[in-house]
C-alpha cells in the first residue's frame, strides 16, 4: 500500500522557546523583586519603613507592579508569536505563507474571492518536500491538492494494492466525500501531466465509493442539567470523532463512535447504530450521513 504519511501535527510538542504565560507568576516574581530592594534601601536609609502592605491590591506599588507585570505578559507573548511564526504547525496566516514559499508553494484561490485555509496550505507545503519525485505518492498527492485544495481526503493505491504493476490508482474524495466530475478532471490533468509522473507509469484517478452510515444513540441523564443542552453537547462529541475518520480506507471503530457521547451529566448511552466497525476498503471512505441521538432525564 502506498499512501500519504499522516502526521497529526497536534500531537507535535510546541518548542520549548515558546514560554508558559501566567500573569501571577510575573506579579509573584515583581513583589520578590521589590521587597528584596526595597530591603536594601532600608540598609542605607534606616528611616525608610518596613514595607507590609503587599498584599493589598490598592497600594501604590503594587498597582505599578501589575501595570509592569502585564507589560511583561505582552513581551513575552510576542517573543511567543515571533517563535510560532517560524514553525510551519504553529505558523498562521502571512507567517505560514512565508514558510510555504521556500518550497515554491503559496496559497492558492479555491474559489472566487476565498483562498486557501492555513491547513490546506500546510498540508501541501508538507507534501512538496516529495514534489521532486515524478510518480511518487507525495508528489501525486501534491499536485492532486493543488488542482483542488478544497479535496477532503487522496489516496495513492499501488501494485501492493490492486495487484497491477505499472499502474496507480489515485483515489480521491471531496466535501462530504463527494467528487464532482469538473474536479475529478482537474485532478486527472495535473497528475497525468508530463512533469506529473514518468512515461512508464499509467495514472488512474477515481471518486472513492462513499460508505454512508448513521449513528443512533440514546442518553440518559440526571435530573437537574438541561437535557437538550447535553444532548448537543454529545452530538457535537461524536460528530467530531466522526471526523476524524473521514479517510480513504479508514475503519470507523464502533466503540469510537458509542464512547464519544460520554461526557459530563451523561449517567447512560445505549448505542444501537452503527451495529459494528465500518471497515473500508483502499477505494472507500466512510461518512456520518447523521446522528440521531434522544435524551432521557432519570429522577
Amino acid at each position: 500500500m502506498t499512501t500519504q504519511t499522516v502526521i497529526d501535527l497536534s500531537r507535535v510538542p510546541a518548542p520549548n522557546a515558546i514560554e508558559p504565560l501566567d500573569f501571577e507568576t510575573l506579579l509573584a516574581a515583581f513583589k520578590s523583586r521589590f521587597l528584596a530592594w526595597w530591603e536594601v534601601e532600608r540598609e542605607r536609609d534606616p528611616t525608610l519603613p518596613a514595607y507590609d502592605v503587599a498584599d493589598l491590591e490598592t497600594d501604590p506599588a503594587i498597582i505599578v507592579g501589575q501595570a509592569w507585570s502585564y507589560l511583561r505578559l505582552l513581551d513575552r507573548q510576542r517573543v511567543n508569536d515571533a517563535v510560532k511564526a517560524v514553525f510551519a504547525p504553529l505558523a498562521k496566516g502571512a507567517d505560514l505563507d512565508v514558510i510555504a514559499v521556500r518550497q515554491n508553494v503559496i496559497r492558492l484561490e479555491t474559489a472566487p474571492g476565498v483562498m486557501e485555509t492555513d491547513a490546506q496550505l500546510l498540508n501541501r507545503y508538507l507534501l512538496s518536500f516529495g514534489r521532486a519525485s515524478a510518480g511518487s505518492a507525495d508528489r501525486l498527492l501534491f499536485d492532486a491538492y493543488t488542482a483542488w485544495p478544497a479535496m477532503l481526503d487522496a489516496r495513492v493505491n499501488g501494485w501492493a494494492v490492486h495487484g497491477r504493476r505499472g499502474e496507480i490508482d489515485l483515489v480521491i474524495a471531496g466535501p462530504g466525500g463527494v467528487t464532482p466530475p469538473e474536479k475529478m478532471a482537474l485532478v486527472r490533468s495535473a497528475v497525468t501531466s508530463a512533469s506529473a509522473k514518468p512515461e512508464a507509469i499509467g495514472v488512474f484517478v477515481l471518486a472513492a465509493e462513499i460508505r454512508s452510515y448513521a449513528v443512533q444513540q440514546a442518553l440518559s441523564v440526571p435530573v437537574g442539567p438541561d437535557a437538550e443542552l447535553v444532548r448537543l453537547e454529545a452530538v457535537a462529541r461524536v460528530q467530531a470523532a466522526a471526523d476524524t475518520r473521514r479517510l480513504i480506507g479508514a475503519t470507523v471503530q464502533r466503540d469510537q463512535i458509542a464512547g464519544a457521547a460520554f461526557g459530563p451529566s451523561i449517567l447512560s448511552s445505549a448505542h444501537t447504530a452503527p451495529p459494528a466497525d465500518i471497515v473500508c476498503s483502499a477505494y472507500q471512505i466512510p461518512i456520518c450521513s447523521g446522528i440521531d441521538t434522544t435524551v432521557e432525564v432519570i429522577s
